[in-house]
Parts: C-alpha cells; structure tokens; sequence
C-alpha cells in the first residue's frame, strides 16, 4: 500500500483586485474575481521507505503541495490519501509561544501533533536530549538563539514518529554537529520504512537523497521520473533561464588554506565542526608568466586535498567531492571518494586526506577553479566545504572548441 496518493490534486485560489470586491461579490451574486490556480492536477504516489524528491523555481506550487500533504491546507479538487501519521518540517517553530518556556512549547508541540498526556510525558526526556538544551529548556524561549530555536522545533517535529516525514529545506537546522544529527534522524525514518517527501532548492542534496522526483512549474508537474533524470533536465532549464551572465573574477591561487578567517561552509567557525578541510594544494603545477598556475591539454593534473577529523566522528563517515568548474560555471567534472568507494588515508595525528590524480587533463583552453566538499558518506551532509579555490587556467595547442577535448578519428564513409 503506498505512503502516499495524489490524484489530479488541484489548489485554487479566488483574488481579488480590490478588497471590497469579495464583498460585492457576496451582495450581488456577480464574479469579482480572477481564479488563480496554485496547483493543477498534480498526481503521485510514494512508497514506504522511499524519499519523493519536489523541486521547481519559486512560485511553482511547491509549498502549497507540502501544506496539502501536512494536512494544514485542503485541496480545492483532485484525491490525497495518506497512509498513517504525517509530521512536517515546514516552518520550524512557528506554532510556539515566545513566552512559555522549552518545556511548555514541548508539550504545546506535541499536543498539536496528536498526542496524548502519557505519549507526551514519554516523549520529553528524549526531546529534551536529542536538542541537546539541558537545563535551558526551562527558560522562556524567547531568550533562546536561532540555534537552540530551531533545535527544539525539529526534536519535537520529528520525536512522534510518523509514517510520513514532509521536509522543507530543513538541511541547515542548527550548526554543523547538529545538521549531521539531524539527516541522520532523517534517514533512520527511511531505514525504518517510513516515507519521506524532500522539497528542496539544493539540487544535489535532492538527487543524492530521492529515488524518483517530481518538477513543478506554475502549478503543473512538468517531469516526474527518477530523480536523475529529473534534475538534469531541471538543471538544462535552469541554465536556459540564466543562458546571460557575467562571470565573477576572483584572485588564483595554487593552495588554499583554511584559517580562521577562511569562510566554512555555512559560515561556521571551523572550531565547531566535527571534521574541517585545511589544505588545497595543486601540485606540480607549472605557472605563466603573472605567475599564475598554468596547464596544457593532456598535462597529468593532481590535487592534494587534508582534512582535521575528530575522534568523536568515524573516518569512514568523513568523504572527499571534487569539482572542477569553468568561471562561468560550468561544472565540467566531479566526482567524491563515496562515489569511487575510497576512504581518506592517515597524514599524521587527527589530519586525513587524499591526493586526487587525472593522468590526462582534456580540458580546453579556459579559465578553471575547484569546488571541494567534506562529505559523509551519505553524500548529503557537508561538514565544511571550499569554494573557488586552486584556480587554473588551461591552455590547448590547437583550435578545437568547446570544454573537453575527446579523442577521435575521421574515417572514410561506408
């Protein structure tokens, strides 16, 4: 039986061109108003123990379609069913009162999810350590940070245990410890067989993370399918839309080293991260005369990339991605340490890395940078990443066009 069922699931709105028309409307038994359909005939199904991935530009309908599922809105046609208890990661806190304390807003979150006295009073010793807020759950959460806010809304969100998780952009709750305690909850659900539907803007996180997705676009589903194939051919319309920039020029550098003042990912202090890269250095690296790192087509490539990782996460849990993007970029290649099913090598003390080697660098002449993520190995959690950094430029000896050369014959017509 499946999780989930739309059906040619339908949102109309009635609008207005000025407020006093509803009411001449309602008097006088005319039309005052233009429909505005936020969702036309949207149909799906998700299975137990799958993650649905929603993606589209702003305004496709998307949130409606999330609020749909999260039971806070009603459909104007078209069937939902939805097999078993849903909880939703929409926006995080907004049912609690600044005024009450942690605990107070447990047990007001929990009643609004559906449970009982009992089921509550069961639930908080867990809320109360998976937010990891120890004796300031007794405080008004008005005094709370963003972080200890959005901490306690995502343990009491996700503390009932649903059939259903619906999730908004929730991959930023918290700092980067809590982030990866977070997704790691998130994939236990899956794990255990529950249903997950996955809406979010980072493209990657919804193709690492869904088997199948739908594209919304004004309120209709443009694609459904694998999520592969939808994110490729969301990602040929995105760059339709943007087919006109201008390219960002920022200072190269053959190494790159993470310091206090480097911006991590997320711009978290790296001193809070559990695992944090240190070093980016190209290596063997011939330079042109503004000095600047310089390869010829075909020229050996290698990076070496060092990481910090603490004792308190598992190395085979801590991953190297790659990316090698053009300045007007085009993400030309990438690849991770997950995906060729590797692990980080030892350097010395609590320091790990990795040397990344393309024998035959074929890329055309152009201006180039690396995009490095420190991943988990589900792909989807970033403990800290660089942007921009080891900028190249390369260089062909010929008039081929285009970003790679591929080997080739010309050959004589059968």
């Amino acid at each position: 039986m499946s999780a989930v069922i739309a059906n040619g699931l339908g949102k109309v709105y009635q609008r207005y061109a000025k407020p006093i028309d509803s009411l001449k409307e309602l008097w006088f038994k005319e039309q005052y108003h233009e429909e505005f359909w936020a969702l036309r005939d949207v149909s799906f199904r998700c299975e137990p123990g799958e993650v649905f991935g929603v993606v589209g530009d702003n305004g496709a309908g998307k949130s409606t379609l999330l609020k749909l599922l999260a039971g806070t809105m009603q459909q104007s046609h078209g069937e939902l069913v939805v097999n078993g208890r849903v909880s939703a990661i929409l926006e995080l806190g907004s049912g609690f009162h600044p005024e009450y304390t942690g605990l107070e807003n447990i047990k007001l979150g929990c009643a609004l999810l559906g449970l009982n006295e009992q089921q509550t009073l069961e639930k908080i010793p867990e809320i109360i350590d998976f937010s990891e807020l120890g004796d300031f759950v007794k405080q008004p959460v008005k005094s709370y940070s963003s972080g200890m806010f959005v901490r306690l809304a995502f343990a009491v969100v996700t503390s009932v245990d649903p059939d259903v998780l619906v999730v908004d952009e929730a991959l930023s709750v918290g700092d980067q410890h809590f982030q990866k305690k977070s997704m790691d909850r998130m994939m236990a659900f899956k794990d255990q067989g529950k249903s997950l539907i996955f809406c979010s803007h980072s493209l990657y996180h919804v193709k690492e993370l869904c088997k199948r997705a739908i594209w919304l676009d004004k309120g209709i589903v443009k694609m459904q399918g694998t999520s592969g194939e939808v994110i490729d051919c969301y990602n040929d319309h995105v760059r339709q839309q943007n087919r006109v920039s201008v390219p960002v020029s920022v200072s190269a550098t053959a190494t790159t080293t993470k310091t206090k003042d480097t911006p991590v990912a997320e711009s978290t202090d790296s001193s809070t991260l559990t695992a944090h890269l240190t070093e980016a250095t190209l290596l063997d690296v011939t330079v042109d005369i503004n000095s600047k790192p310089l390869y010829r087509t075909g020229d050996r490539f290698a990076v070496k990339v060092l990481a910090h990782v603490e004792r308190s996460i598992a190395l085979d849990d801590v991953h190297i991605g790659i990316i090698i993007k053009r300045n007007d970029d085009v993400q030309c290649f990438g690849v991770s340490t997950v995906l060729d099913g590797k692990q980080l090598f030892h350097v010395k003390d609590r320091q790990f890395g990795v040397m990344y080697e393309i024998q035959h660098l074929d890329l055309l002449s152009g201006q180039y940078s690396l995009e490095i993520w420190l991943i988990d190995s589900t792909s989807v959690h970033v403990y800290d990443s660089m942007q921009s950094c080891c900028e190249f430029r390369v260089s062909q000896p010929n008039t081929e066009v285009g970003v790679a050369y591929f080997e080739h014959k010309w050959l004589a017509p059968v």
